[in-house]
């Protein structure tokens, strides 16, 4: 599920950007009520991971873009700006002004329901 969030408004005038923190969790978020009776009905689990956050910084007209990805096989958060990669912690990334959010259905869980 791929979720974007509208930061910049144009107006007559000149370009906004809404800096507000969007709260969001980073696993098990349940979009259930989100998704068509027929998906529901043919998938019980409905829970997402969020495995990527892209973030604007900066104004509208010459901000820069980060982006938080998550490494599955070490459980790792990084963020890439340019050329340079760090470890960030997952707390740190729901500070963020999300742009863009890329989650994955959460197969791990829904084995763990099957067993």
């Amino acid at each position: 599920i791929i979720l974007y969030i509208k930061r910049f408004t144009k107006n007559t005038f000149f370009l906004e950007k809404n800096p507000t923190i969007v709260n969001f969790p980073i696993k098990n978020i349940d979009f259930g009520d989100l998704l068509t009776e027929e998906f529901r009905k043919q998938h019980k689990n409905t829970k997402y991971n969020l495995v990527s956050n892209i973030v604007h910084d900066g104004e509208p007209s010459k901000g820069t873009f980060r982006a938080h990805i998550y490494h599955k096989s070490n459980g790792q958060w990084y963020e890439m700006q340019d050329l340079h990669v760090t470890d960030i912690l997952p707390q740190m990334i729901t500070l963020t002004e999300s742009y863009i959010q890329i989650y994955e259905l959460n197969i791990f869980f829904f084995d763990w329901i099957i067993l």
